[in-house]
């Protein structure tokens, strides 16, 4: 009996160190303009799960005006592609990066370019 109550507060000390690392989480719908919380810095980064469930990393590059050609999009960080987002900005006065029209395949979790930072946007099913 004992056993089975110190396995079970392992567990629910493992699940609550784990959200805190997370960094806090965002539901949405898709749709939705999210703002997700983050520092200003020059590229944020996102991990998200795509259509054949494989998790692949995302990179955003924040335009300055020297950057023109390789800013303001999602771009794959193993494949160079472009990749299909809702419109993706931040908001230097609210200090928040601001995605419109979130896709299926813009929640997951969210970071800043050295991956310090991070929040997590959930798919809100109610």
């Amino acid at each position: 009996m004992v056993k089975v109550c110190l396995l079970a507060l392992f567990c629910l000390c493992a699940v609550v160190t784990d959200a805190q690392m997370l960094g806090g989480q965002i539901y949405a719908k898709i749709n939705a303009t999210v703002s997700i919380s983050l520092p200003q810095v020059a590229n944020y980064r996102r991990e998200i799960q795509n259509e054949k469930d494989v998790w692949e990393e995302h990179i955003y590059r924040v335009c300055n005006g020297k950057n023109k050609k390789t800013c303001g999009y999602w771009e794959n960080v193993k494949t160079k592609k472009k990749i299909p987002s809702g419109p993706t900005n931040y908001n230097k006065n609210k200090k928040m990066l601001v995605i419109k029209k979130m896709r299926l395949y813009d929640f997951g979790k969210y970071m800043t370019g050295n991956k310090k930072t991070s929040k997590t946007v959930m798919f809100q099913a109610w």
